[in-house]
């Protein structure tokens, strides 16, 4: 909270190519200011097709930010389409955007979910019951004797609901996290909230997925059948030292949502 703070009043000074910083007193989040200065420069063709963004470290430096925002920022550009990563290599500009309703999970930064859609309908947070069956599960899941709060919202578009998604936490990493979560989910994830105000880092990610029949109260919010088949995607997020920071579920509508991986071949 404080360095997301420090960082939302830097003031406003030039920086190579003519571009300008952070301004002041901005209440925007300082990675997506930084997300939106980079796409324009991308618009306005100082990052030309297949040209090599600014090294993270360079980014830091030139807006005065922890890597973590500047992650974020770039993390915008690739859900976008705008630009994508090379492992080994860097961050290159696309010459366009992937398919319409895809999204593929080439690093674990660029598991954004874009088909399920941009609206984020907030359902709120609840602590489960103690000694429940669902949270003796979600205590299993997360490695922990803590009490779990789980988080719930839909994910829409134009057409309505696309996907009903929930996420575990151990409930002092929910505690910590701003009051505004539910609006900051328009324009960030819970897991980068999850990061900057808990002092933890994703570092591994393992996905599950599955067809289902949809739970009656998850039918009702997604104007399916009971009973229909839906997608489901379990994620489970890990720390460098294999320690579980959140698990998520997300069920989606099968006419609408559906899964697109790449995969890299190592050395090549």
């Amino acid at each position: 909270m404080k360095a997301a703070q420090r960082e939302r009043s830097s003031p406003m000074v030039l920086v190579s190519g003519g571009a300008l910083a952070l301004p002041t007193h901005d209440p925007t989040p300082a990675y997506y200011r930084i997300f939106q200065n980079l796409r324009r420069r991308i618009a306005g063709g100082e990052f030309p097709v297949d040209a090599q963004l600014p090294t993270e470290g360079e980014l830091m430096r030139e807006f005065g930010v922890s890597r973590h925002t500047v992650r974020a920022a770039v993390q915008q550009l690739v859900a976008q389409g705008l630009v994508r990563r090379q492992a080994g290599r860097g961050t290159f500009v696309q010459s366009e955007g992937p398919g319409e309703g895809a999204w593929a999970a080439q690093s674990l930064e660029d598991m954004l979910d874009r088909n399920f859609g941009d609206r984020v309908e907030s359902h709120g947070m609840r602590l489960l019951e103690v000694g429940s069956r669902e949270e003796h599960a979600a205590r299993r899941r997360l490695g922990t004797g803590e009490q779990i709060a789980r988080f719930f919202w839909v994910r829409a578009d134009e057409n309505g609901a696309n996907a009903a998604c929930h996420v575990d936490l151990r409930k002092s990493h929910a505690d910590r996290l701003p009051d505004d979560w539910a609006a900051r989910l328009a324009t960030t994830r819970l897991l980068h909230l999850v990061e900057e105000h808990c002092g933890v880092e994703a570092h591994r990610v393992r996905q599950v997925s599955s067809a289902v029949t949809v739970p009656d109260d998850v039918a009702v919010l997604l104007a399916v059948p009971a009973g229909a088949p839906v997608l489901s995607l379990e994620r489970t997020y890990f720390d460098r030292d294999g320690g579980v920071i959140e698990h998520s579920r997300i069920l989606g509508r099968a006419d609408r949502c559906q899964q697109v991986v790449e995969l890299f071949r190592r050395g090549r």
